[in-house]
């Protein structure tokens, strides 16, 4: 509540005594003055009883006044128009404005000790506006009567009943007027919507004080014994005011409660509490209101201790959570209905701070938990995934072809700062370099901890000037970023220094992502850690793993999931039993075909197995290729069984799947399903694995051969100690390898090599194939040795399932021609 300003008090205070004053000089009158005829002619004892009698009728009147809402507080509305029709009638238009001031500063002066007792305090300032707003008003009502007609000594007729009520409606309308500017300058609010609720609620009161007032001077007129019965008239009129203003303030204080309700749904918990204190003070009309949570927060008026204001308070409790207080300052005292109202609203106050406390708890949750997913704890930089995401769209938002660069730090030798000062100090240090990475960058990098010892920052302000400048530039900034970090520091009062080994890579905008810079940033950092040098710079020439590997594997899956573009290709291996024709296919018989998986790429055509296995075998896409591979193979094995064409098939089997635990149970659930006895399946494995120490391999071959499927070792000869393998792992083929067999007429090692494996297979009883058979020649001297089988284009090509259907057909037709041959030899 806003204290009432002096100039607006002392405005009003003026103008009722320059219409006292007036009035005095004209009951006086003034010889030859304008006015003269408005003057007092003798004061009698009938004018000083009339002049008495007026003065109890405007007190009265204002003591049986009513408190209505008003805008942002309150007012009363009193029977001021039927004082006024009463004092216009029986006095002097000269005396009005003396009887108004002296009627109204005693009701008033009652009227504040009145409240100051019932604890409602009214300020000297309050009382002086509020008598000197009647009186102006008094004064006005007054001489618009005595304008339109002079009521004084006058019969009741209808030009005298018009200038009482012109009179009374000015009062009312001043009175009205006057107040409303008090109650919006003290409350706040609209002037003009104060001033149109309490012309609204005291019309009908008007009409019934002028219309009492017209009576009251017809009985004094008519026979003043009348006034006896007006009493309890005026009595019930009085309760019809209170019943009908009491409808309509309740209906507006309850308005006005909702208004207050919903003005408090706020998802914040000040603007919650700030909205409670706005609705409690527009509510309850207190001079101060305080919102007080249980943390300690306050909002609102400050109310200090021992100030002498009476202090009204409200426990906030939602459910058994005590959430704050609610305090009133200044508050007069509580009916009924207000204190149901309050009630309410400190529950309503309540459930609204229990909601935004919660809800700010929820987003400062929340906040917290953005905040450390793209944070790292212990430095405060930005972690690698927030790296990858921020650093990616610092990229796109480039333009393209502008340099940008990428530093990868690592502390060289960090973990002796564990292992001497212990973890703890090891943060520290982190903490240190972090914080030099962070002084030594620009505004526009973005920089991150990747995890343990290794930053990262990324650089998009490189200056223009071609690739080598910004290489320079970048590796300039490295070198003093290294010189920074590795500057002396103190842990714990030890001194130390750690160097940094820096990568640094150099791309334009647009090329590549920032995992692919991630990726080259390693390869330069741990150039220069290998090289001893504190900054080195990637260099594509060194760099095994390149982006076109990355797209190749991730095309690969696509072509999995599609199965359309990977196929097989079927390389038979032939018998060398008997004597060599003409047609060297044609002379033995195919003892099995291995299976050669192809790549019809879209984009790059027909890739052989080495254009994309080495790629393979080094990730994650190992295991769903083999199973395709087996899936397919045994497939087509199944069909050439149903067809009466059965022959063993041989797949490839790559060491990393042989640590696959579950690859006995696919091979079997393959076998299952496609009906095809384990017999017919052939697992061709490296020497290098079969003399693996594992025990998981050992357990996957051991759990291969209770299946009763076949292994061989493929490019026998090319490793160590092969001969122990034979003797070690339970093997029904050796393939010997193709470089051996090339060379075997050229190297006598190369001969004596696959003589030693032709003759330990054969004595161990195991079926020996030779690779790359091209020539009659090595043919003959396999044939010679005792080779079983071989393999190669001498014989056939790879060559796709169709076409070695065919050939199967066509081999098991020779065979019966010979047959029926031999029978009737």
């Amino acid at each position: 509540m806003r204290p009432l300003p002096a100039r607006l008090n002392a405005a009003v205070a003026v103008a009722a005594a320059l219409g006292a004053a007036v009035a005095a000089l004209v009951a006086a009158g003034v010889p030859g003055g304008a006015l003269d005829r408005h003057a007092v002619a003798a004061v009698d004892q009938g004018l000083v009883s009339a002049v008495l009698a007026g003065l109890g009728v405007v007190a009265l009147a204002q003591i049986a006044g009513l408190r209505v809402r008003a805008g942002e507080g309150h007012a009363r509305l009193a029977w001021g128009e039927a004082a006024i029709v009463v004092v216009c009638a029986s006095l002097p238009a000269a005396l009005v404005p003396l009887v108004v001031l002296v009627g109204v500063g005693i009701s008033h002066t009652l009227l504040r000790a009145v409240d100051a007792r019932a604890g409602r305090r009214r300020g000297l300032r309050d009382l002086i506006f509020s008598v000197s707003a009647l009186t102006v008003a008094g004064t006005l009502a007054a001489t618009v009567a005595a304008i339109v007609h002079p009521p004084y000594d006058r019969p009741l007729e209808p030009r005298t009943i018009a200038a009482l009520c012109a009179g009374a409606t000015v009062y009312y309308l001043v009175a009205v007027l006057l107040v409303s500017v008090h109650v919006a300058v003290v409350r706040g609010g609209s002037l003009r919507a104060t001033f149109m609720q309490m012309l609204s609620s005291k019309l009908l009161m008007v009409i019934g004080n002028v219309a009492a007032g017209l009576v009251i001077v017809w009985a004094c007129v008519t026979n003043p014994l009348l006034l006896l019965l007006l009493p309890p008239v005026l009595w019930l009129l009085h309760q019809f005011y209170a019943n009908r203003l009491g409808e309509d303030d309740d209906r507006r204080a309850w308005q006005d409660f909702a208004e207050a309700t919903r003005d408090l749904n706020r998802l914040d918990e000040r603007e919650a509490a700030e909205s409670g204190v706005v609705g409690a003070k527009r509510l309850f009309t207190a001079a101060a209101a305080r919102v007080v949570l249980a943390g300690g927060r306050a909002y609102g008026d400050p109310i200090p201790p021992g100030s002498g204001a009476a202090v009204t308070s409200r426990p906030l409790v939602v459910g058994e959570l005590t959430v704050g207080e609610l305090q009133l300052a200044g508050l007069n005292p509580l009916r009924s209905r207000d204190r149901l109202m309050f009630a309410a609203f400190g529950d309503a106050l309540a459930a609204a701070l229990h909601d935004a406390i919660t809800q700010d708890a929820l987003r400062s949750m929340s906040e917290r938990t953005t905040y450390d997913a793209v944070h790292d704890p212990l430095t405060g930089l930005f972690n690698r995934a927030a790296l990858l995401t921020r650093g990616n769209a610092q990229l796109v938002r480039c333009t393209s072809g502008d340099p940008v660069a990428l530093l990868l730090l690592d502390i060289n030798e960090f973990k002796e700062v564990n292992n001497a000062l212990g973890h703890t100090a090891g943060d520290e240090v982190l903490k240190v370099i972090a914080r030099r990475v962070i002084d030594a960058g620009n505004a526009g990098d973005l920089l991150a901890r990747l995890g343990g010892d290794e930053f990262a920052v990324l650089v998009t302000d490189l200056a223009a000037g071609g690739a080598d400048l910004a290489l320079a530039a970048a590796v300039e900034r490295a070198r003093k970023l290294g010189a920074q970090i590795a500057a002396p520091m103190r842990i714990n009062g030890v001194a130390l220094s750690k160097e940094p080994s820096v990568g640094v890579v150099v791309a334009a905008a647009g090329e590549v992502d920032l995992t692919e810079l991630l990726r080259r940033a390693d390869i330069a950092m741990y150039q220069a850690k290998r090289g001893g040098q504190p900054v080195a710079w990637y260099d594509p020439a060194r760099d095994d793993a390149s982006t076109d590997r990355l797209a190749l594997l991730a095309e690969l899956r696509e072509a999995l999931t599609a199965g359309e573009q990977l196929t097989l290709e079927l390389q038979p291996a032939v018998a060398l039993g008997g004597k060599p024709t003409g047609k060297a296919h044609l002379n033995g018989q195919i003892t099995s075909v291995e299976a050669l998986v192809r790549w019809q790429h879209p984009r790059r055509g027909k890739l052989a197995p080495g254009q994309f296995l080495a790629a393979v075998e080094a990730s994650e896409l190992i295991g769903p290729l083999t199973h395709w591979v087996l899936d397919r193979a045994i497939g087509l094995a199944s069909g050439w069984r149903r067809s009466g064409l059965a022959v063993p098939v041989a797949v490839n089997i790559s060491p990393r799947s042989l640590v696959e635990r579950q690859l006995p149970e696919t091979i079997d659930e393959l076998l299952g399903r496609h009906r095809l006895p384990a017999e017919l399946l052939i697992l061709e494995i490296t020497e290098t694995v079969m003399l693996s120490s594992s025990p998981a391999v050992d357990d996957v071959l051991s759990r291969i051969r209770r299946l009763g499927v076949q292994l061989a070792v493929d490019d026998f000869g090319t490793g160590y100690s092969s001969f122990t393998v034979l003797t070690r792992v339970p093997v029904q083929e050796v393939k010997i390898d193709r470089e051996f067999v090339a060379q075997m007429s050229d190297l006598p090692k190369a001969g004596a090599i696959v003589r030693a494996t032709i003759d330990l297979g054969r004595s161990l009883d195991l079926r020996i194939v030779a690779e790359g058979v091209e020539h009659p020649e090595q043919r003959a001297a396999l044939a010679e040795l005792g080779c079983t089988a071989a393999q190669g284009f001498l014989f056939y090509p790879p060559m796709p399932p169709e076409r070695l259907a065919a050939v199967l057909r066509e081999r098991r037709q020779v065979q019966r021609r010979h047959l029926r041959a031999e029978g009737t030899g």
